[in-house]
């Protein structure tokens, strides 16, 4: 008898634990979240190791940028040379297009599924990392030039509002960029090149931008190699324009069309465009959108090419990278709004920002190094 009664006990206890738990599910707040998955992926092209000239020289006779022969243009880029080569010892994959609102989104609703997110999402504000050094990585309440966010948080994930899946994402920080590439390593299950305690690359003092299988931000040496390589990449007058490579013939596009309608969307004062949307834009290697729509987060600390100390030696411009030191992060290309610092033409300008910055035509692409 006292086993029966011990039996039904336990049973007892079991149901009341189980609609416990039930119940619990039931609320909102502990409701599983987002996604198990990342459905969808950057496109990727291979980018073939090399030596390359990078930077640009005023001296060479020719303006640093078409845009500034008119007169009355208020565009003065800053220092871009010395002219120097680089090499990058391997392959690597870059991203052909900018990330995608999708994909992005794609990636906080895994993050969410596992737990890695925090900040106030939930009220549509702001969304950050939970594990080490955390910081805003994307701002959904953002709002610039008329531009709102175009993700949002509604019913336990986030989604992209309708019609704007395949823009690149915006408001997205440097830390943002660099989570999003952590993640994608781990649902690829390839080595997560990011430490969130100090966001840096080094692991255990041990740097892993190269040797290391995973994603990461292009370095500004990668982003400005890819998007000026050429059939003469040795050249020191390497494409001005990712889709151009004649100087002259650079400038008489923009003299016959100040806004290079036909190549990128830039100056058009309507925002982003889906990425790809100007087929005649595209560089040697098939990479879009490297001038005009936003422009992308790099990995490096701003730093002029001089930083490189000893950049006349060639073993000091192997697989370069400002890591160490600085205060903002570089970003190359350019964007569709038009302000004083932002030069959206060429593939030689660098712009800088705070890496904690997020703007409404700043977005990014990523790099998979392959071995």
């Amino acid at each position: 008898m006292s086993e029966a009664r011990n039996s039904f006990l336990t049973l007892l206890l079991i149901t009341a634990v189980t609609l416990l738990v039930a119940g619990c599910g039931s609320d909102s707040s502990t409701t599983v979240q987002g996604s198990g998955s990342i459905t969808e992926l950057p496109a990727m092209i291979t980018v073939p190791a090399g030596s390359a000239k990078i930077g640009f020289d005023t001296y060479t006779g020719l303006p640093p940028y078409p845009g500034e022969l008119p007169a009355g243009n208020n565009y003065v880029p800053g220092p871009a040379g010395p002219i120097h080569t680089i090499t990058l010892t391997d392959d690597f994959q870059m991203g052909k297009y900018q990330v995608t609102n999708a994909q992005f989104c794609a990636m906080l609703n895994y993050a969410l599924n596992k737990g890695y997110l925090t900040g106030e999402y939930a009220g549509n504000v702001s969304v950050k990392n939970r594990e080490g050094d955390s910081q805003n990585l994307y701002m959904l309440d953002a709002n610039y030039e008329g531009k709102p966010a175009e993700i949002a948080f509604s019913d336990n994930r986030f989604i992209v509002k309708p019609g704007m899946e395949k823009r690149p994402a915006v408001y997205v920080t440097w830390y943002g960029a660099a989570f999003y590439c952590n993640i994608l390593s781990e649902w690829m299950g390839l080595t997560q090149l990011y430490n969130l305690q100090d966001w840096s690359c080094t692991f255990n003092g041990v740097k892993r931008f190269y040797g290391y299988p995973g994603y990461r931000l292009p370095t500004e040496a990668e982003w400005e190699y890819a998007a000026r390589f050429d059939a003469d990449n040795m050249s020191a007058k390497r494409r001005p324009l990712a889709w151009e490579s004649d100087y002259a013939t650079a400038i008489q596009e923009y003299l016959n069309d100040p806004l290079l309608s036909t190549y990128m969307n830039y100056r058009s004062g309507l925002g982003t465009m889906d990425v790809g949307s100007y087929e005649l834009g595209k560089s040697y290697l098939g990479f879009y959108d490297m001038g005009g729509n936003t422009s992308d987060w790099v990995q490096d600390y701003y730093a002029p090419y001089t930083y490189f100390k000893d950049y006349t030696s060639a073993a000091k411009r192997i697989n370069p990278v400002n890591d160490t030191s600085g205060v903002y992060r570089q970003r190359r290309g350019g964007s569709w709004l038009v302000y004083a610092n932002n030069f959206p033409w060429t593939t030689y300008h660098t712009n800088t920002n705070w890496p904690y910055t997020y703007y409404c035509d700043l977005g990014f692409r990523i790099v998979r190094v392959l071995r």
